[in-house]
C-alpha cells in the first residue's frame, strides 16, 4: 500500500497531454495576439496580456536552506547557498486601475546565477530561475480548452483577463446545471481579492513544477511584522491610484522584508493532480516545508521602476532549471503564452 505522506517520484509520463492540445494552443495565441493588438490600440503602449501594472522591483537574495532531507535538497535546493535575484510586485489585472479595486496581487521572482542544465524557450539567457506566483493558491481553469474559452471571450468582448474568468465558465450556456462551478468561483476568489500590503501575503505558484527527483507546489510566505500598518494602507488606498508602490517604497526604505520560500511535495495521484491547477493540494496529506529564505534589504526602490533594465524584465515560469521544469496543460500554454507576451512587449525599443 502506497504511503500518501511519502513523495511521488518525478517521471518523464507524469504530465497527460491531450492528442488536440498542440492546435488548441495555437488558437489560444492568435487569441492572444489579438488582445494585445487591440491593447496597444486602445493605451498606445505594447502591454503585457496580465500584471501589467507594476508596484515596485527590488534586489533580493534567495537563500537556501542548510542540511534540507534527500527529498527536499533538489535542484536550485540541493545545496546550501545564496543566490542574487530581483523581484517584482504587481497587481494581476490586464488593465492599470486604482488599487483599491479588488484585484488578484502577485510576486514574480528571478534568481541569477544558478548552476545546472536551464530549458531553453526563447534564445539565449542567463542562467536564472524564475519563480511567477499568484495570492491565490489554485488557478481558475483547469486545462487549455478552459483557457482557450478565456482568451476567446476576451479577445470578442474587450473583457479583463480574471473578469472574462467568469463568463467563459458558463461556456454560452446560461442553464446553472452546465455550469463549472468551481472555476468560476475560483476566478471570482481571485478578482476579489481586497487590497493589502504586497509584502504581508502568501504567494503560491498555482500549477506544479518539476522538484527535480519530484513533483511540487511552491509559495512564499511572509515572516515577522511590517512597520506600515492597515491603516496607513487604507489611507494611501482612498486619495492615491498607486497606494500599493508608495506604501512599498515607504517599507523597504524602513525595513528589511523576509519570506520563507516553501515547498509542497506531491505524495498522491488522486488528491494532487498534475493536470488540474484548479484543485488544492491537500496540506493534511502533504503540508508546506521550507527550503529557504526570500530575504529584501532595506533599500531606495523608487528609482528602479524608472530603469529600462528593469521595466523590460521579463519573468517566466520557463525560464527555469530542467530540473524545474513547469507541469502541467497550463504551464504548457503558458510556454508559449509568454514568448508571444515578451515577443510583443520588446517592440517598444524598435517602435518608440
Amino acid at each position: 500500500m502506497t504511503n500518501l505522506h511519502s513523495p511521488l517520484a518525478y517521471r518523464d509520463d507524469v504530465e497527460t497531454i491531450p492528442h488536440d492540445e498542440a492546435d488548441d494552443i495555437q488558437t489560444v495565441i492568435r487569441y492572444l495576439s489579438q488582445i494585445l493588438k487591440h491593447t496597444h490600440l486602445k493605451t498606445h503602449e505594447f502591454r503585457a496580456d496580465v500584471h501589467v501594472k507594476t508596484h515596485g522591483y527590488a534586489f533580493a537574495e534567495l537563500k537556501v536552506l542548510p542540511n534540507l532531507p534527500s527529498e527536499l535538497a533538489q535542484g536550485l535546493f540541493e545545496r546550501e547557498g545564496a543566490y542574487q535575484a530581483v523581484v517584482r510586485f504587481s497587481n494581476a489585472s490586464s488593465q492599470i486601475q486604482p488599487d483599491a479595486v479588488p484585484d488578484g496581487r502577485g510576486i514574480a521572482i528571478k534568481v541569477y546565477d544558478v548552476t545546472g542544465e536551464t530549458i531553453l524557450v526563447d534564445g539565449p539567457r542567463g542562467p536564472t530561475q524564475d519563480f511567477v506566483m499568484i495570492n491565490h493558491p489554485v488557478f481558475f481553469a483547469r486545462n487549455v480548452k478552459d483557457y482557450l474559452r478565456l482568451e476567446k471571450i476576451i479577445a470578442t468582448s474587450e473583457e479583463n483577463v480574471l473578469g472574462a474568468a467568469q463568463q467563459t465558465i458558463t461556456a454560452g450556456n446560461w442553464n446553472p446545471l452546465y455550469w463549472h462551478w468551481h472555476e468560476m468561483l475560483t476566478a471570482a476568489a481571485i478578482v476579489g481579492k481586497l487590497p493589502a500590503h504586497p509584502a504581508g501575503q502568501t504567494y503560491f505558484t498555482m500549477s506544479p513544477i518539476r522538484f527535480g527527483n519530484y513533483v511540487a507546489k511552491c509559495r512564499i510566505k511572509p515572516i515577522g511584522d511590517l512597520q506600515t500598518t492597515y491603516l496607513d494602507l487604507i489611507t494611501k488606498l482612498a486619495t492615491e491610484t498607486d497606494a500599493m508602490r508608495l506604501v512599498l517604497e515607504e517599507t523597504l526604505w524602513n525595513q528589511q522584508l523576509l519570506f520563507d520560500f516553501q515547498v509542497q511535495l506531491r505524495t498522491s495521484e488522486r488528491t494532487m493532480p498534475i493536470e488540474d491547477p484548479t484543485i488544492a493540494w491537500p496540506e493534511s496529506e502533504s503540508p508546506y516545508r521550507t527550503v529557504g529564505h526570500l530575504f529584501l534589504p532595506q533599500q531606495d526602490i523608487a528609482p528602479l521602476r524608472h530603469e529600462d533594465s528593469f521595466k523590460n524584465l521579463a519573468f517566466n515560469v520557463w525560464h527555469a532549471l530542467t530540473a524545474h521544469r513547469p507541469l502541467g496543460g497550463i504551464n504548457r500554454v503558458r510556454r508559449f503564452a509568454y514568448q508571444t507576451s515578451a515577443s510583443w512587449r520588446r517592440n517598444q525599443s524598435t517602435e518608440s
